[in-house]
């Protein structure tokens, strides 16, 4: 079976059809008649999913077959009584199908009377399907809004009717190439073609060519489809491929992540652990800790750096590159010291690390900052951020005393870190208990060099300014 896709209502209203005899023209007529009948019956019809096909008050048919020269006059009259009872009865809401219109009498006749037709059905704004041979009503087509030419296919090199319907394009008769195929001798048929006139056969052959060129142009079409389908398709493995890397880059991100936590609370677990060791030796006040214990508490909580992990991936060390004097980290105990002698001809250096000296090899040993170096770079890591951020005056208004000074105490830690010469503190002026207990915190503070009360365009009693060392 060969598909008919006909858009009746949309872009034209009435579809006049051309093409040879036995090409399928009125089967055309045939199936839209029996589908629209169907489906305004709720019949099933073997169209394709998501067809649409329009409900109408009527649909008129006047559809001829076996017509004869011998009973071509009441062919005429016969179908000329169908088109005026048609015509009587059709509106907007009418299907009209015309088979052969305007044939079975004087071409220069028929073809006016179709015209007249047609531009009746158009008047009434009627949704018409006609089939023809006459040349006047291709024109037609071309010529008026709503109207629009069709034909149904003919392979010029079989000389065979293929049943495609093609909107947009007249068709040829091809009776001359019919006859041929038929049997008629080659030399009446060439005879004939030099009868036919000029322009008709310039016509005809303009439309040969542009049957031909609308074949190949659909055979590209189809190889672009194809295409199309395999570039989406290789689209569509790219995409599936970019989110497997992106899940298997999330999943390498989770990992790193949750190292870097377990990581950083083993560090905090062993700062904790040293904090309270030594918080325990500072309590004894019966038995006050030796030097050398406190020592080495400070010492293991030095020792803990949070860019160990860091470290691990400096080159190791050597013999040719360690001296004393070189800040280092034993790798195995994860201890940090300096070279105190060596190395010796075994490879070994002294090192001191706390209160112990060590013999190390140099393979156990990662360089690494001092901690005069490492204190002063993170100094002015830390002035340079706090510098970004800090402002010369803090609201401790409506906060209780013990908040407002922890407040304060970091407030000022962080002013003189970025050397600010003078802050207010707005406190506020209530009660006046926050401004007393504001001004006891801040006599006798380090960082103090002075304080008074604000200004009248300062904030008054409600302020304290403080300058600073």
């Amino acid at each position: 079976a060969v598909p008919v896709d006909i858009k009746l209502g949309e872009d034209y209203d009435i579809l006049i059809i051309t093409g040879p005899n036995t090409g399928g023209k009125t089967v055309v007529l045939k199936t839209l008649g029996l589908l629209t009948i169907m489906t305004m019956c709720g019949l099933f019809i073997p169209a394709r999913e998501n067809s649409q096909i329009s409900i109408f008050e009527g649909i008129f048919a006047d559809i001829g077959d076996e017509q004869s020269i011998e009973q071509s006059l009441s062919t005429f009259s016969s179908h000329m009584k169908n088109i005026i009872d048609i015509l009587g009865q059709i509106n907007d809401r009418s299907l009209v199908l015309l088979d052969e219109l305007g044939a079975g009498t004087d071409p220069a006749e028929g073809a006016a009377l179709a015209r007249v037709i047609l531009e009746e059905l158009k008047r009434k704004r009627v949704r018409a399907v006609v089939t023809t041979h006459s040349s006047e009503l291709k024109y037609f087509a071309y010529q008026n809004e709503r109207v629009e030419n069709a034909s149904v296919e003919f392979d010029p090199v079989k000389l065979l009717p293929t049943y495609k319907l093609t909107i947009g394009m007249p068709g040829r008769s091809n009776a001359l190439q019919i006859a041929a195929r038929l049997g008629l001798d080659q030399q009446l048929v060439e005879e004939a073609r030099k009868l036919m006139p000029k322009r008709e056969v310039e016509i005809g052959q303009m439309l040969t060519e542009l049957q031909e060129k609308r074949n190949q142009y659909e055979t590209t079409e189809k190889q672009i489809a194809l295409t199309r389908d395999q570039l989406l398709q290789e689209k569509e493995e790219l995409a599936l491929q970019q989110q497997k890397m992106i899940e298997e880059s999330e999943a390498i991100l989770n990992k790193a992540r949750a190292e870097a936590r377990q990581y950083f609370k083993n560090v905090k677990d062993q700062a904790d652990e040293a904090i309270g060791e030594l918080k325990e030796l500072l309590k004894q006040k019966d038995n006050p800790p030796k030097w050398h214990e406190v020592e080495q508490t400070r010492q293991k909580l030095k020792q803990i750096d949070l860019n160990d992990g860091q470290d691990n991936n400096r080159s190791q060390a050597d013999q040719a590159h360690i001296k004393p004097g070189d800040y280092v980290l034993i790798r195995n105990i994860k201890q940090k010291g300096y070279v105190v002698e060596g190395p010796n001809k075994q490879g070994e250096v002294l090192v001191q690390a706390g209160i112990l000296k060590l013999t190390v090899k140099v393979q156990e040993l990662v360089k690494t900052e001092s901690a005069e170096e490492k204190i002063a770079r993170v100094r002015h890591e830390t002035y340079l951020e706090k510098a970004k951020h800090i402002s010369r005056e803090i609201d401790l208004r409506g906060k209780k005393a013990e908040e407002a000074l922890e407040i304060i105490e970091r407030y000022l830690e962080d002013a003189h870190l970025v050397n600010l010469d003078s802050v207010r503190l707005i406190h506020g002026k209530g009660t006046g208990a926050l401004r007393l207990a504001v001004r006891d915190y801040l006599r006798g503070h380090y960082y103090v060099k002075s304080y008074r009360d604000g200004l009248l365009e300062e904030g008054g009693h409600g302020v304290t300014v403080v300058e600073l060392k």
